[in-house]
């Protein structure tokens, strides 16, 4: 993990290269986080992208784990302009495959509408363009308990990203990762926060038309917060937009089926040339 100043803020990112010295990389690829994620959380995606052939490029969003936590309010608009700057400062001044999971979808949308000309392509996983009422009060939840204590903000969003099968399965990770959320500084639940009100105003229905790049959506079959519905929605908003649907997973597909994301994701800029 290497940091770099870029707009005055001091962003945590990942830059791993493709093959050997000398070897030129079939394109560059950005992993947009989830609202709660961190770099880490991409590593087996990561790794299936480079091994590929792929520059890959990850960072922690303002507000996230690694990186600077100034005082918001934060927007998808902003983080937007955050990752073009970050691009320039890291020297990839060209093209770049999106592929961003939940807000990281959203943020990733948001760039390709501000940035047409930067953006090679586009794939969103479980993400969306709107929200309604009950993914509002869910988020509002979360955004509560994240001011209530650790223990209860991580128990409230759980059941919300994991199917009951991976919560089985990994029940002691589970209690391991409840534990060491007590030793995330204040700075980040206030951060949640502020990420938390930058989904709320989310208004990118009305922008899908503008969307030029090639566009995959994909849902994960038992996300109950983002679910296929509104990634059918994408689909129909966004010209030549193409669908899939992971099996068996809840929200947290990335971490849930990160080899399924990798084989969607490497599917679909091998169709795109």
């Amino acid at each position: 993990m290497e940091r770099i100043d870029s707009g005055g803020v001091s962003f945590a990112y990942e830059l791993s290269d493709a093959g050997g010295k000398g070897t030129e990389p079939k394109g560059t690829v950005v992993l947009l986080n989830g609202v709660a994620m961190s770099i880490a959380h991409w590593k087996p995606v990561a790794a299936a992208l480079t091994a590929a052939g792929f520059r890959v490029l990850c960072h922690d969003f303002r507000g996230q784990l690694l990186s600077d936590k100034p005082a918001g309010p934060y927007s998808l608009e902003l983080h937007a302009r955050d990752l073009a700057l970050l691009l320039d400062a890291l020297g990839l001044g060209g093209r770049v495959h999106l592929v961003g999971t939940s807000y990281g979808a959203e943020v990733a949308l948001a760039f390709a509408r501000d940035f047409p000309e930067r953006a090679a392509s586009l794939c969103m996983v479980d993400g969306v363009c709107e929200a309604d009422a009950v993914l509002k009060a869910a988020v509002d939840a979360w955004k509560r308990a994240a001011s209530a204590g650790p223990s209860l903000f991580y128990r409230t969003i759980l059941p919300w990203n994991y199917s009951s099968a991976w919560l089985e399965a990994n029940a002691a990770a589970v209690a391991a990762r409840e534990g060491a959320m007590a030793s995330l500084p204040v700075s980040w639940y206030e951060s949640f926060v502020e990420l938390c009100d930058a989904f709320l105003a989310i208004d990118l229905r009305k922008d899908l038309g503008r969307i030029a790049c090639p566009t995959l959506v994909v849902a994960a079959e038992l996300d109950i917060l983002k679910g296929p519905r509104y990634a059918r929605v994408m689909v129909e908003g966004i010209s030549g937009a193409r669908y899939e649907e992971i099996s068996g997973a809840g929200h947290a597909a990335v971490i849930e089926k990160p080899e399924e994301v990798a084989r969607l994701a490497l599917d679909f800029l091998a169709d795109i040339g």
